[in-house]
Formats: structure tokens, C-alpha cells, sequence
């Protein structure tokens, strides 16, 4: 039994499974939530941002998914073997890989900060009564608008990535 790749592919399906599900929850219905509920789904994204730390876990799953995947990759590949990787299969994981890789980057770079500094408004305003300043406001909105705009891009390149690496070794 080969111990390593079973480990590996565990890890890397079970904690893909929690990244992509929670991605899917967070931007199909807590955000649009939070948004409804103005200050108060203000204070509750702040306490999930910053108490609970979803936005952290999410990246931390997305970072152990990413990894288990690329040595995964690695292993499947022979060491980036191109004939293994222009095959149906290594296509498949390819694009699955890219797509899950451009995912975890604009998490990093754009959703998780824009996420954190939410989370920190919503405290912030909760601190004062519960009513956000016109900056604080403003600045709300345009970082929810960033976040749903990112949020678009992820949900299908983590469709993409699911659906690629499903089907990629009967390719």
C-alpha cells in the first residue's frame, strides 16, 4: 500500500472539500446576508472575521490543499514528466491545479485582506453604537464590492479545479 499518496490524497480532499464548501457558503449566503443586515451583519462579520477566524481558516485550507495537491502532482507526474502531463489525465490535473493555484492567489492577495479589514470595520462599528462613520461606510461598500467581485472569479475557478480533478483520471 502506498502510504504516502493515500495520506496525501485524504489531506488533500478532505481539507479541499472544507475549502471549497466554506468559499461556497461564505460568498452565496453570508455575504449577501451581511450585506442585508447592514450594521448588525456588519457586527456579525466582524465576530466571524475576527473571534471565530473563518477567513483564516479558509486560507490555511486553501495553502494545505494547494500543497498536498502539488506533491501529489509531483508524484503522479514522475517529476513534471511532459509525456504524463499532455496526457488526458495530466491535462486534467493541470487545469485542475492552475485553477485551484489562481484561486489560493487571489484569496491571499485580494479576499482575505479585504475580508479581514470587514471584519475589523464591523468590530469597530460595533464599538461605537453600531453605526458606521460615511467613511467607514464608504469604505464598507467598496470592499464588499471587491470581495463579490473576487468572489465571482473563485467560484468558478474552484468549479473549474472540483470538476477537472473529478474527471481527470478517466480522461
Amino acid at each position: 500500500m502506498d502510504w504516502y499518496a493515500l495520506i496525501l490524497r485524504v489531506i488533500h480532499i478532505g481539507v479541499g472539500t472544507f475549502w471549497v464548501g466554506a468559499a461556497f457558503v461564505l460568498f452565496l449566503f453570508v455575504q449577501p446576508s451581511v450585506k442585508d443586515l447592514g450594521p448588525e451583519g456588519q457586527r456579525f462579520m466582524g465576530h466571524l472575521a475576527t473571534r471565530k477566524r473563518l477567513p483564516l481558516m479558509i486560507t490555511l485550507s486553501g495553502v494545505v490543499t494547494v500543497l498536498a495537491g502539488l506533491l501529489l502532482y509531483w508524484r503522479a507526474s514522475g517529476g513534471l514528466d511532459v509525456d504524463w502531463i499532455t496526457s488526458g489525465p495530466g491535462l486534467g490535473f493541470t487545469v485542475g491545479a492552475l485553477a485551484a493555484i489562481v484561486t489560493l492567489a487571489l484569496g491571499l492577495s485580494i479576499t482575505k485582506p479585504a475580508v479581514d479589514r470587514i471584519g475589523a470595520l464591523g468590530q469597530e462599528i460595533a464599538s461605537r453604537g453600531g453605526q458606521p462613520t460615511p467613511e467607514q461606510g464608504d469604505e464598507m461598500r467598496q470592499l464588499q464590492a471587491r470581495t463579490v467581485a473576487v468572489g465571482r472569479v473563485t467560484m468558478v475557478l474552484l468549479a473549474i479545479a472540483v470538476v477537472a480533478m473529478a474527471v481527470a483520471r478517466y480522461l
